[in-house]
């Protein structure tokens, strides 16, 4: 059971459990700080949009955001917004 209200731990199968949260919720799905699960749900196919936040920094090293997949997934860039110095960029997928 999660601590934090509206929030739903993913144990099982990731598409059937997704798959049940669609059927019982209307509205979005929210994934927030989790690049794997993200990824995990992008290589599904259950990811309509990805709202990524680029902060001005360059590291030079760490982990990456996307891992090596099968194929590649096509976005269009269907938004941007300055957040302070903060770029937010929304891509969705291509239909």
């Amino acid at each position: 059971m999660a601590d934090w209200n509206n929030t739903t731990i993913l144990s099982g199968d990731l598409g059937e459990e997704v798959g049940e949260l669609k059927e019982r919720y209307a509205g979005d799905i929210l994934v927030a700080g989790s690049g794997q699960l993200a990824t995990s749900l992008l290589a599904l196919g259950l990811v309509d949009e990805l709202r990524l936040m680029v902060f001005p920094v360059i590291l030079g090293i760490g982990k990456r955001l996307f891992t090596d997949g099968p194929e590649a997934i096509r976005l269009d860039l269907a938004e941007t917004q300055k957040l302070g110095s903060v770029a937010v960029l929304t891509l969705r997928r291509k239909a």
